[in-house]
């Protein structure tokens, strides 16, 4: 009995001071919609948040006609309609 602890142990030792590693292979080939998407957020993110702000610049400080202005405060009220139905309105 005293053998088995201590080979026990011994193992646990060394497992411990080892860094271990995994590495995960998988087919996407039904998935990889999804995994570029759970990838790539942030830069989309990014590119909305641009966007969002760029209509407001427009919307604010150029000289548009009246349909112009109309048409950029539809599209503005339309993202912001998108991402409250989505659920992150707030994280803008």
């Amino acid at each position: 009995m005293p053998t088995t602890k201590a080979t026990q142990i011994v193992k646990q030792d060394y497992q411990t001071n080892q860094k271990m590693k995994a590495t995960l292979t998988f087919d996407l080939t039904d998935d990889q919609h999804s995994f570029d998407c759970a990838i790539n957020g942030k830069k989309y993110y990014d590119i909305l948040d641009e966007v969002r702000q760029h209509l407001r610049s427009l919307e604010k400080y150029q000289d548009l006609t009246q349909e112009q202005y109309e048409i950029v405060g539809k599209i503005r009220e339309w993202m912001h309609t998108e991402l409250l139905d989505a659920g992150i309105a707030d994280k803008f």
